[in-house]
């Protein structure tokens, strides 16, 4: 099995023993000569890793060999960092001086024997780095120049994820569409269709094409998407189609709590579940699922992919769709898009001549293609891409058929300090979904991310690499977009490439670096074999596991104790080298005070520890902490005095303001300092700052320029005296954020003016204000350049969102809110319109060129029936309105009828509605129409039959309504009757 090369380990390794501070350390260990020659050979075997890496494929001694050499830099990093801690240590004490940093280094009493012990260890291993270096030859490996140079230029590597449209599959997706809105079935209420084919074809993105279609979204009124794999097992499918159909988090229920609640959320309605990657065979197995899943309505449907026709016959289906591969010019232009989609035009014609050869090779295989047209996108020369052409690996491909030989080549093309990257998630198990920043923090904790200068910040050179990793097809999007997911193919490309060094239960073993503990495996004395754990991730922590000296956790980096667990054990802080810790949703009210030892300690993750009363008091202890995360602890009250001396803090996500001064919490001027913080931060209970003077002047929010959204919560109390308004809108003014920011959320703020700086924070990207009672103006936000989202929620004393007249009226060639793409207005029961000034007659203004989405809801003086308060006729690209719980409302606006790309319109308890217009045959476009809780309304308009775009119509709480649309025997339905799916809810219900 090929050996994973640890290349940016020794990276830094070697940096660090060429450092004058450790070239000292060598000198008061009498051991400098043995610090050079380890240092030597160091550099004489990292000249010839390239070389060796590509032979151990063939070369059981090169894999051998590269196995030593990995345990060797793994001990030679381990000895660095016991040196880097105890400088670390020193410093945490304050006896550091930068003039007797080697002095202050050996200050502990045992310093003889330190020394004594450092220096052995440094001979130690030199001299097995000796024996590796001296088989260099009889291996016959040769010296490669690595050059892995990071591209900052063109641009190609720098967006996330940026899939490609899926190409070729049109007509795959319309039958199989057509075939799940066919409501015949000889299988009973819940029939089963299946797509089969070979891995790498594209089973999974034809089904998810189907999954987002627009008439299959309508068609059903519950999808569902779970990935099975190969582990077929009834309790824990159940568990995540309950998941998916609820789409938040299941607790561990038994088997009968699991179906109850599943038949609550299916039973009788019409549902799509897609079951994706099946390779169970067994029919009992396949009966038992099933028997869970018979209380969907007619026409529910189960979508299944698979390699296997076999698995299709077990399942049900007699005739599954067989995917074939890509027709000859869909091949290309999928690889053409790829390979040469962003260069423009003047592509060298000779490079196309070798790209449709290579083409040929892939055999039609969407995977294979997409792989080599992300690696051919990055390769300039004519000479490269002979090179690949001509290549062992893809040869291979063309005579067995097998797509890991594609793949092998794009990674042996990654440049080295993205392999271990990528190996690394060989850790995780098929299907697994991984949140971006958690991953490069992992990275981080690893030593995979080397920075080439001091201006370079580790998180931006982790997303650099990770956006690298996606751009070459190793990574891509959940069905939620909420995360990243591999190929399983990919998957078994990482675990083929270091297999010996991650956690399989068939073969645990001393050598295994990163541990990935199933909640499903229970054999926790496994892991007395493995020695040299540098990951270890429990889904769920084993209260019998301790880290006491001399178990095999204490060379971890990075440990991920589950959830749920009851705390944290006082011996964690033996683990001296830990470099991420997540103990999310523990049930633990404090921490254990030993936790402020760890030195090396750069992501701490508490989230949603919500009986957390209090931060470690000592947390400036903690003086390489990079990433805090305490977001959903309920029960903090405050932060500890100090966390502001941690200055490589980058990521802080919540700061509690002390509700009094007994608490002893740190004020907000702690945050003074941390002016390298990113993303997003919220802070919380404002109104408890006392001396608004003094602290708002100490935040500094100017000065972090690399903060992305701020959240700025004042908690709002009924108790609230007048004269605090005065000091609220000071408060404010100083809380002035950097022009940089995205995202702006502000809660219960009771000023009745906002501040003047909002309309100069250009970036804003959204906006959103919720439960400030008192404010009545807001600044000018026309023309914020990229504003896309804005939001207002409970603003009672608002009546204008722009107060003032229009000073731009003199200029109608400006367009008002340019980027504008979504507006909520909820419970702003003051509301009448957007300006207070009307227009002036004959002036023709730009607005909302982009808005597509509105949602008006309990805003009674905004959408009223004798005239007209919104210009509906600047909604030109408006796609969806909602109106809820207008109860006044009769009838609606007049000007909505030229909203004619409306595509969806939700109409919601407006109890005075008695009509719609017969107008609403102008809305052409429209796709979905959802009437719930009009009880007037008692009939629909002649215009519904005009309605020819209209896929869903649902009718619930309309009593009259819902009878006269009764199947074939109300008054309206032929109005309706046309539409392909409807839902409603019978008169007697």
């Amino acid at each position: 099995m090929a050996g994973q090369i640890p290349f940016s380990i020794l990276e830094q390794v070697l940096t660090k023993l060429g450092s004058l501070a450790f070239q000292e350390i060598g000198l008061v260990c009498c051991a400098r000569d043995d610090l050079k020659k380890l240092g030597n050979s160091l550099s004489t075997v990292k000249a010839v890793l390239v070389d060796a890496e590509e032979k151990q494929e063939q070369s059981d001694a090169v894999r051998i060999w590269i196995g030593r050499l990995q345990d060797i830099v793994y001990e030679a990093e381990e000895l660095v960092d016991e040196m880097a801690t105890h400088d670390l240590r020193g410093m945490v004490q304050g006896q550091r001086k930068v003039a007797t940093q080697v002095l202050d280094f050996f200050s502990s009493s045992n310093q003889i024997w330190f020394r004594l012990k450092v220096g052995h260890r440094i001979k130690d291993i030199r001299e097995k780095l000796k024996e590796v270096e001296n088989e260099i030859s009889s291996l016959n490996l040769e010296k490669k120049i690595i050059i892995d140079v990071r591209d900052k230029s063109s641009g190609r590597e720098t967006s996330s994820v940026l899939k490609p449209d899926i190409i070729g599959r049109e007509k795959d997706k319309e039958k199989m569409t057509l075939s799940l809105l066919n409501p015949t079935s000889s299988q009973g209420s819940v029939s089963v269709n299946a797509i089969v084919g070979i891995g790498g074809l594209g089973k999974t993105a034809l089904a998810q094409l189907v999954y987002n279609d627009g008439k299959v979204k309508n068609y059903f009124e519950k999808k569902m998407w779970v990935c099975v794999s190969e582990e077929f097992e009834v309790k824990l499918l159940v568990k995540k189609i309950l998941g998916s159909a609820t789409n938040s988090e299941v607790l561990n229920l038994e088997l009968e709590e699991l179906h109850i609640r599943l038949k609550g959320n299916l039973e009788g309605k019409r549902y799509l579940l897609v079951l994706d990657d099946v390779w169970n065979e067994d029919q009992k197995k396949w009966d038992d699922l099933k028997a869970y899943l018979l209380v969907g309505a007619p026409g529910s449907k189960i979508l299944v992919t698979t390699r296997s026709t076999r698995v299709a016959s077990v399942m049900g289906v007699d005739s599954p769709y067989v995917l074939q591969a890509l027709a000859d010019n869909e091949a290309w232009d999928l690889f053409e898009k790829l390979a040469f989609g962003e260069w423009g035009g003047g592509v060298n014609p000779n490079l196309i001549k070798i790209g449709r050869e290579m083409v040929k090779k892939c055999k039609g295989v969407p995977l294979a293609i997409r792989s080599l047209g992300s690696l051919m996108r990055l390769k300039t020369k004519e000479s490269e891409w002979s090179s690949i052409l001509e290549s062992d690996l893809l040869k291979s491909f063309q005579t067995n058929g097998n797509v890991l030989s594609v793949l092998k080549l794009s990674y042996y093309h990654l440049p080295t300090y993205l392999r271990q990257c990528f190996t690394y998630c060989a850790m995780f198990s098929k299907d697994y979904e991984f949140d971006k920043e958690t991953l490069i923090r992992l990275w981080i904790a690893q030593g995979y991310i080397v920075c080439s200068s001091k201006d370079d910040d580790l998180e931006d050179i982790g997303d650099q690499y990770f956006n690298e990793l996606s751009s070459r097809s190793f990574f891509h999007q959940s069905e939620s977009m909420n995360g990243y997911k591999m190929h399983d193919l990919i998957h078994d490309l990482a675990q083929s490439m270091a297999k010996d060094r991650y956690f399989a239960v068939e073969n645990v073993c001393e050598g295994i670096h990163h541990v990935y503990w199933p909640c499903s495996l229970n054999e926790i004395e496994m892991l007395v074999k493995v020695k040299g754990m540098r990951t270890l991730f429990f889904e769920s922590f084993p209260e019998s596991v301790t880290f006491k000296k001399g178990t095999n956790f204490q060379r971890l980096r990075a440990l991920h104790l589950g959830w749920n667990i009851k705390g944290v054990p006082n011996s964690i802080a033996r683990l001296k080298y830990l470099r991420y810790l997540d103990i999310s949703r523990c049930k633990m009210e404090t921490l254990p005070k030993s936790i402020n030892n760890l030195q090396n300690l750069q992501t701490l993750i508490l989230s949603y520890c919500r009986r957390l009363r209090e931060l470690p008091r000592d947390i400036e202890k903690l003086i390489s902490l990079r990433c805090l995360m305490i977001n959903g602890c309920e029960s903090l009250r405050c932060m500890p005095i100090g966390l502001g001396k941690l200055t490589c803090l980058r990521q802080l996500s919540d700061f509690v303001v002390a509700w009094d001064e007994g608490s002893k919490g740190a004020m907000l001027n702690e945050l003074n300092s941390l002016n390298q913080l990113k993303g997003r931060i919220v802070l919380h209970d404002l109104i408890n700052v006392e001396n608004v003077e003094i602290e708002s002047n100490q935040v500094n929010l100017r000065e972090k320029k690399h903060l992305q959204c701020l959240v700025l919560r004042w908690n709002y109390s009924f108790l609230y005296e007048e004269t605090r308004v005065e000091k609220n809108e000071l408060f404010l003014e100083k809380l002035e954020p950097h022009p940089n920011l995205q995202s702006l959320v502000v809660e219960s703020f009771m000023g009745v003016r906002f501040s003047s700086w909002l309309s100069s924070i250009t970036n804003l990207v959204e906006i959103k204000l919720f439960h400030c009672r008192k404010l009545k103006q807001l600044p000018p936000l026309h023309q914020l350049p990229s504003l896309k989202t804005l939001c207002l929620e409970e603003l009672v004393s608002l009546e204008y969102v722009s107060d003032e007249e229009p000073s731009f009226l003199a200029s109608p060639s400006i367009t008002l809110f340019p980027s504008l793409q979504e507006i909520e207005f909820m419970n702003c029961y003051n509301l009448r319109g957007w300006w207070r000034q009307e227009r002036r007659s004959g002036v023709e203004l730009a607005q909302f060129p982009c808005l597509s989405k509105m949602q008006i809801e309990d805003c009674p003086k905004l959408i009223v029936d004798d005239g007209e308060v919104i210009e509906w006729g600047s909604f030109r690209s408006l796609q969806s309105l909602s109106i809820r719980f207008l109860s006044e409302l009769k009838s609606l606006p007049k000007g909505l009828q030229f909203a004619t790309n409306l595509q969806e319109l939700i109409i919601n308890h407006c109890d005075s509605l008695m009509a719609l217009p017969d107008w609403i045959g102008n809305l052409t476009s429209l796709q979905r129409l959802e009437i719930s809780y009009c009880p007037d309304l008692r009939s629909l308009p002649e215009g519904m039959h005009l309605l020819t775009s209209l896929q869903k119509l649902k009718i619930e709480g309309c009593r009259e309504l819902s009878a006269r649309c009764t199947k074939e025997k109300g008054v309206d339905w032929p109005k309706i009757a046309h539409i392909p799916n409807l839902e409603i809810e019978p008169p007697g219900f």
